[in-house]
């Protein structure tokens, strides 16, 4: 971390976000998977795959177990391959989802980088595919998840923290302390109840409209509300 970084005023603060279905308008990581498949001739792990979504996904489904489930399909995977998929499945969002920013959660980014304060992502997504989506935002910090890598593929093994639920607010912990953060100086958006702890563990939180039972608990708190488009 810089030294420049590191001196900021704990007053201004950080902003962190939630990526998927908070900023853009996609489930990034579902997504990027159907783009590899496309790409990529694996019948039988693509068989593999859908049929895991197909048993797993559904509405009460816990995002932890997902998350670990899906990079379960990572292994073997090169990671150079991964990262070159990645910038590639983001030019063709870019070029074939005209709404792929949403655009109040937009410009919420774009008035705290305005007003001086670091955006952070916040995601169960990977590196490979945030990247991009950071560069075009002008985000210089990921918390995502990790995968463990041997001999230069992926195992399917995650580190931790598993940057999703409860291993958001945990990230953003050890964020904070490498930075002299605040946390009650800090924003954080999200839109799905998975995340809770990391709104929780902010002073400002705001929720995003649109993701599963988040809203509800928003109001009870007397949190701030808003629509994504």
């Amino acid at each position: 971390m810089n030294a420049a970084l590191k001196n900021k005023p704990d007053s201004v603060g950080y902003a962190f976000f939630d990526v998927d279905d908070t900023l853009i308008s996609v489930k990034s990581m579902l997504s990027f998977q159907d783009f590899w498949y496309e790409r990529f001739s694996e019948h039988q792990a693509k068989e593999r795959y859908y049929m895991d979504l197909r048993q797993h996904m559904h509405e009460n489904a816990s995002w932890e177990v997902l998350n670990r489930l899906y990079y379960q399909h990572f292994a073997g995977r090169r990671v150079a391959d991964v990262e070159q998929c990645g910038e590639a499945w983001f030019t063709h969002m870019e070029e074939n989802h005209p709404d792929l920013f949403h655009a109040v959660p937009l410009a919420e980014l774009k008035r705290h980088q305005d007003e001086g304060r670091e955006v952070v992502f916040v995601s169960g997504s990977f590196p490979a595919i945030l990247k991009p989506v950071a560069r075009v935002t002008s985000v210089k910090h990921i918390l995502s998840t990790l995968m463990e890598v041997e001999n230069e593929c992926y195992t399917g093994r995650i580190l931790t923290p598993q940057t999703i639920g409860a291993g958001k607010a945990e990230a953003i912990k050890i964020f904070l302390a490498s930075v002299n953060g605040v946390a009650e100086h800090c924003y954080a958006y999200g839109d799905d109840i998975s995340d809770l702890p990391m709104l929780q563990s902010v002073g400002k939180p705001t929720v995003v409209r649109g993701g599963r039972g988040l809203e509800q608990r928003a109001q009870e708190l007397g949190w701030r509300i808003i629509s994504p488009v």
